[in-house]
């Protein structure tokens, strides 16, 4: 068995949090306030019919100059803490596509929009569209991935700095969304079973769920589950990637790495561990991929498509702010850009010219 190192501490500070710590604390939760709502409905009014793509971080900031100041606080929050969520924004009162486009310029404030798929959605539809997803290995849950389904979702974490959802709808039943600070599973481990962390601190290849382009790997350089860097520990953790990655490989998991995996599991889901989170319409909830992971109870959808679960997903890179551009080669890109997927609006541009893309980083 591979020994620790024996600099490992628990994790103190901010984003080592229990659900308890906010059961009198909302400060993580940011209503609009009225002149803000009115300057997103200004703001959309003006961008009509506007492809979203050819919105500048320039415009943005001035057409959006009251949400500014919220973005800075936003930035400040997933940088410590980890979470927030902003509450109020108006999608009832304007047209799904100006829903999107208003979400877009809500995001540049806050870093720059990638790609999400292979199809290179920027503005990604979560929603279910029918598909078989699942942790079984079973071939009809291959390439496929979890937002596209209504089914309960392990806990995870996006390839991206900063990933927010926004509700449009909410489910009929179900749907509920939960999160857990990953250094606090981090502490916990350490604290009660050690023997896992030598495991995840060297890490799993990633599937690509075919995702790749032409001549790159169908999986990722070996990814650790986590990062300690001082004061501070980041995480990578998405199991069906983890479980995709071994099968196309070829290898299967050991005895010790299951383990750890599923100690890493069972931990994120106990009740003292999950802060729980039911999405309102108008909601965005924004999370720091590196120290949060979020799961999804399955839900039950409304039988009119009108009124069905729908929630648009933005993928953010906060260039090279603090602690982002400290995370290591592996834990920042190799999951996160490959293909069509973790690219600018500028990049796939160059792309679809035939043109090589550009490092975004």
């Amino acid at each position: 068995m591979t020994s620790l190192p024996r600099s490992l501490q628990p994790v103190a500070g901010p984003s080592a949090w229990k659900p308890t710590d906010f059961a009198h604390d909302d400060a993580w939760c940011y209503p609009l306030a009225e002149h803000q709502v009115a300057q997103v409905l200004q703001a959309a009014r003006a961008w009509a019919g506007r492809d979203f793509r050819t919105l500048s971080p320039a415009e943005t900031r001035e057409r959006l100059s009251s949400l500014v100041p919220l973005a800075d606080a936003l930035a400040a929050d997933l940088a410590t803490r980890g979470f927030a969520l902003v509450r109020g924004v108006p999608v009832d009162a304007l047209p799904q596509e100006d829903v999107g486009l208003v979400y877009w310029a809500i995001g540049q404030l806050l870093g720059t929009g990638l790609s999400q798929n292979a199809k290179a959605d920027f503005l990604c539809p979560v929603t279910d569209m029918g598909v078989d997803f699942g942790y079984s290995g079973a071939a009809s849950q291959r390439n496929v991935r979890g937002y596209q389904s209504r089914a309960d979702l392990n806990y995870h974490c996006d390839p991206t700095d900063v990933v927010g959802l926004l509700c449009l709808r909410q489910a009929k039943a179900g749907g509920a969304s939960t999160i857990v600070s990953t250094p606090a599973i981090f502490n916990e481990m350490l604290a009660t079973h050690p023997e896992h962390l030598a495991v995840l601190l060297r890490g799993f290849a990633y599937d690509r769920k075919g995702e790749e382009a032409s001549g790159e790997a169908s999986v990722t350089p070996v990814i650790p589950v986590f990062a300690p860097h001082g004061d501070r520990v980041s995480c990578r953790y998405a199991r069906s990637y983890i479980l995709g990655g071994a099968q196309k490989r070829g290898v299967a998991l050991t005895p010790a790495e299951a383990a750890a995996l599923d100690c890493f599991d069972a931990i994120a889901r106990r009740e003292d561990m999950a802060f729980k989170m039911s999405f309102r319409q108008g909601d965005i909830q924004l999370l720091n991929n590196f120290t949060v992971v979020h799961g999804r109870t399955a839900y039950e959808d409304d039988p009119d498509p009108a009124r069905r679960r729908f929630l648009y997903r933005l993928w953010l890179q906060l260039g090279d702010r603090t602690p982002w551009r400290d995370e290591g080669e592996a834990m920042r890109w190799a999951f996160a850009r490959f293909g069509r997927l973790g690219r600018t609006v500028d990049e796939i541009e160059a792309m679809e010219a035939g043109q090589s893309a550009t490092p975004a980083h």
